[in-house]
């Protein structure tokens, strides 16, 4: 008797494995978007699937830290762009009023080379010096 449930038991579940077992023809329903296969296989190494795990969620990170990065780029560009716009702004203005002071002093040192020029050797417009000639004999502090 012990026999026959044996039997009877093993060819019931023997015969049932088809039933349980999922077959190509059958139609996916709305399980279809858990049937797809993960990227790293069926039967993955669990460091591939944390490698993937990983990879998925540093590039969530850097898509994320990309958009953040963007919106601070367009809050700070019109900023930025002004200040830039008043330095320009304010180098051209220091840089006219130096040539302004370049040219003074440019002038100022033509002057002060001239006069002094003349003082040592004198004015082309002036009249030459009078020559006067005395005898060696006469002393030339007495007139």
């Amino acid at each position: 008797m012990k026999m026959m449930k044996t039997v009877l038991v093993t060819s019931a579940i023997l015969l049932s494995t088809p039933l349980w077992a999922q077959t190509g023809t059958a139609t996916p329903d709305s399980t279809s978007e858990h049937n797809q296969s993960a990227p790293y296989g069926d039967n993955p190494n669990i460091f591939k699937v944390l490698g993937h795990k990983a990879q998925q969620k540093v590039q969530n990170t850097v898509e994320k830290v990309d958009t953040a990065a963007q919106k601070g780029i367009a809050k700070v560009k019109p900023k930025v762009e002004h200040a830039w716009e008043e330095t320009k702004d304010f180098a051209t203005e220091k840089s006219a009023i130096a040539k302004e002071k370049s040219q003074h002093a440019a002038a100022t040192v033509n002057h002060k080379i001239n006069e002094t020029k003349d003082n040592i050797i004198g004015s082309p417009n002036d009249q030459p010096a009078p020559i006067i000639s005395h005898p060696l004999s006469e002393s030339s502090t007495n007139n």
